[in-house]
């Protein structure tokens, strides 16, 4: 079986995608199937195949889209600049993806909306097409609205022409896929309200490759942390969408009862600077270390002693898995699929989103008390243990692939 493995997003090590993807390539050829991974490079703003090193610049075909696509020829498609920024590329991305061949694969794996919609288009004869939804497309693209105008609400923002944009594109997707595959009953929710058949869903957890983790884990990290202080972690993308302003509100909050702590933030992302500034207008500046990128996640959550995942919206994050495996307390966001990961005071704790002061609260309690954390992060690592198998992920997304097949003479 040959399978094409697409995304239309970038492939960064720091992105949950990443992570999924070359997991679940690497499970997939132990088993015996030929994977090819497809995505985009921002830096040489080409479409490549990663694993074959062969690539397509956009480059080549960006003029004669702007030209076609133009405001005097498409005064309506053209006039909301974030839809025309996303359909030139999504034309460019499904070029560069036809050059490079999609035709001569079992079965099309795509990570993503836009990319599921590119292929379907592109392709040349009916292929199987499984499509995962890593988060919710019009949802996200809302939380990064807010953040220019706190007064937006998500029934207005749905209600707009980029809402619509969004959403059918999900749409589209989910029509043309034989089979989806979600890792949380939240972002199942979400299809099912755009009136997605339950036959077409399969769900199935996000995993770690465990043996990996622990190897990594043992490898000394290049810090000690500060003597007498608890580490408060979070590892992810600087965006608003993760919530890391909201992390940084509880902190300053919490700088106001006690001072036993430093908080490490491993990540990269446009809020750095803005973080940065966050931090110190409310004076705990000093009390931050923003690492940036680290290759190695597990021997910095060594160092750790409590994990909080503040995002405004997320389905199911790596960042989550990794700190329970760890070993840590996790503390999630009340909303998304954030809520499934954990047990409530069994193997973590969810707390309402964008609460400050509950966040804020909840970290004063669990840095006074010792053998709670400890009770906690036990719970969490051996959950994790259980639940969490790379093995079972990837002979699980197989026979997905395989019942794909099966459906693949169907009409979609």
């Amino acid at each position: 079986m040959r399978v094409l493995l697409v995304t239309y997003w970038e492939l960064t090590q720091m992105g949950g995608i990443w992570t999924y993807v070359k997991q679940l390539a690497d499970r997939l050829m132990a088993l015996g199937v030929e994977v090819d991974i497809m995505g985009t490079n921002g830096a040489k703003n080409e479409v490549y195949i990663r694993n074959l090193n062969r690539s397509f610049s956009k480059d080549k075909v960006w003029p004669m889209l702007q030209a076609k696509l133009n405001p005097t020829d498409l005064p309506q498609f053209t006039a909301d600049s974030l839809v025309a920024y996303y359909e030139l590329n999504r034309y460019a991305f499904e070029m560069g993806a036809a050059y490079l061949g999609v035709d001569h694969y079992d079965v099309i794996h795509a990570q993503d909306p836009v990319a599921a919609v590119a292929m379907r288009r592109i392709l040349n004869r009916n292929t199987p097409m499984v499509t995962s939804y890593h988060g919710a497309l019009a949802r996200e693209a809302f939380y990064d609205a807010q953040n220019s105008n706190a007064k937006l609400t998500l029934p207005e923002y749905l209600q707009s022409k980029r809402g619509r944009y969004f959403l059918s594109l999900e749409e589209r997707s989910a029509e043309q896929s034989q089979l989806i595959l979600v890792s949380s009953h939240w972002i199942k929710s979400t299809l099912t309200d755009l009136h997605v058949p339950e036959s077409k869903f399969r769900i199935i957890p996000y995993a770690v490759d465990i043996p990996a983790y622990r190897a990594q884990a043992a490898v000394k990290f290049r810090q000690r942390k500060t003597a007498g202080k608890k580490v408060i972690a979070f590892t992810g993308r600087l965006e608003h969408i993760k919530g890391v302003h909201i992390l940084v509100k509880a902190l300053s909050s919490l700088k106001k009862n006690r001072s036993d702590w430093v908080c490490w933030i491993a990540g990269e992302g446009n809020l750095m600077e803005d973080l940065r500034s966050l931090a110190n207008d409310l004076g705990v500046g000093a009390d931050i270390v923003f690492w940036g990128k680290l290759d190695n996640i597990p021997s910095f959550l060594r160092h750790a002693d409590i994990y909080v995942q503040p995002s405004l919206q997320d389905t199911q994050p790596f960042s989550v898995t990794e700190a329970q495996l760890a070993g840590l307390p996790v503390i999630v966001s009340g909303t998304a699929g954030m809520p499934e990961m954990v047990q409530p005071e069994h193997t973590g704790w969810v707390v309402p989103p964008q609460d400050v002061e509950a966040l804020s609260a909840l970290l004063n309690a669990l840095l006074q008390d010792d053998a709670t954390r400890a009770k906690v992060g036990a719970a969490a690592k051996a959950w994790a243990e259980q639940h969490r198998s790379l093995e079972e992920m990837g002979l699980r997304t197989l026979h997905v692939y395989q019942e794909a097949i099966q459906l693949g003479g169907q009409r979609i």
